[in-house]
Order: structure tokens, then sequence, then C-alpha cells
């Protein structure tokens, strides 16, 4: 299959998924019983957080996508439906963050399962997304061959999300805000985290005669 179709598809759901996150922020508009706007947006802080979190995480779910993708040599079908699995939780984002957005500041166990199950999405995004990088170094579809050792570092780097989302969904039911910083903690940690094109990088420096890619 040729990658710009896959790549397509995978944007357009990425700009849904992203685009969606917005319905939730909708407050109230004037009339009688309501509360003044200030306060409105002021208790509506629970939705405003998670859309960040959430925005930020598809975000850069869609730029390290582009990233491995453009990295590809050839895509073949199990790198298909795993990428379906990716997208599988990436549609799922809107609804978790919906539902820790309504239940947050209720306290007590919704507030504790409403925030498990936006980090449980959340880890299974993250799971299938390091499987289809796995899958990929695995069976030599890069464009460049990592080395043993550039697989391992990477993948390493690559995993560390997974940690803090089964960190986070264990803190939901001691302090669901708390979990919901940590996945905020995480997101801020793959901004700066570029392992696929710092890989490759790496790989093709390896594979010059001579040449330490940690030199430098």
């Amino acid at each position: 299959m040729d990658s710009g179709r896959l790549e397509a598809f995978s944007d357009g759901v990425f700009a849904v998924a992203i685009t969606i996150l917005a319905l939730n922020l909708a407050v109230a508009g004037p009339g009688p019983g309501h509360k003044s706007l200030a306060d409105q947006l002021f208790n509506h802080w629970p939705a405003f957080a998670a859309y960040a979190v959430s925005f930020a995480t598809i975000g850069i779910i869609w730029v390290n996508h582009h990233t491995l993708f453009k990295n590809f040599s050839e895509i073949d079908r199990t790198l298909l439906f795993l990428n379906l699995l990716l997208l599988f939780f990436v549609v799922s984002i809107p609804f978790a963050t919906s539902t820790i957005a309504a239940y947050l500041k209720s306290g007590g166990h919704d507030a504790s399962l409403a925030a498990a199950i936006f980090q449980g999405v959340f880890e299974g995004m993250s799971i299938s997304f390091g499987v289809l990088f796995w899958w990929s170094i695995r069976h030599e579809h890069m464009k460049v061959a990592f080395t043993p050792a550039a697989a391992r570092r990477a993948t390493i780097r690559f995993g560390i999300g997974n940690v803090g989302y089964i960190a986070a969904i264990g803190i939901a039911f001691v302090s669901p805000t708390a979990s919901l910083v940590i996945s905020g903690l995480v997101a801020i940690y793959y901004i700066f985290e570029q392992t696929p094109a710092r890989e490759t990088a790496s790989a093709t420096a390896e594979s010059l005669p001579g040449t330490d890619p940690e030199d430098g």
C-alpha cells in the first residue's frame, strides 16, 4: 500500500478527533438562573484542563506519526492493522476527555474511574504506537536500518510514556487531578523526545565506517 494514502487517512482521523475535543468546551449562555460567565468559566476548568492535555497528546502523536512514516521504506499488511489499532484509541480520546471533564470535580469513585478510563485510553494509544514502532524496526521497514544498540535505545526512550500512563491509572484512585497532571507531563516529555528522527540519524551514523554517533 502507498504510504501517502495511509498517512492521508490517518491525518483525517487525527483531525476529526482533535476537532471533536472542542465540543465539550461550551458553557451555558446568558439567562435566568445562570451564573456569570466568569463563574461558569472558572467552574468549567476540568474541561479546559482535559482539553489541553488531550489536544497536546493528539498533536504530538500526529507529529511523531508523520515522522515515523516518513522514514518507512515499505508498508505491509500488519503495519496497516497496527495503524488502525492506534487510530482506534485516538478516536476514543474525545470520549475519555468528556468523561473526565464531567466527573473530575465530583470526586469519589466516579472521578477516579473517569480518570482511570482517560489514562487507559492514553495507555492503549501509547502501547499501539510503540508496537507500530517496534514492528517497523523488527521487520526492517525503515529506509535506514537500525543497529541493535540504536533499536534498544529507541524502544526504551519511546516507551517511557507507557510507564507514566500506568502510574497515572493507579494514582487516579488516589487523586484524579494528580493523574491528569501526570498525563500532561508525559505530553511535555514527548514534545522534546523525537525518537524516530533521532534514532534514524543515529543508525545512519553508526552504519558509516569510523563514525561514532555519540561524538559531538
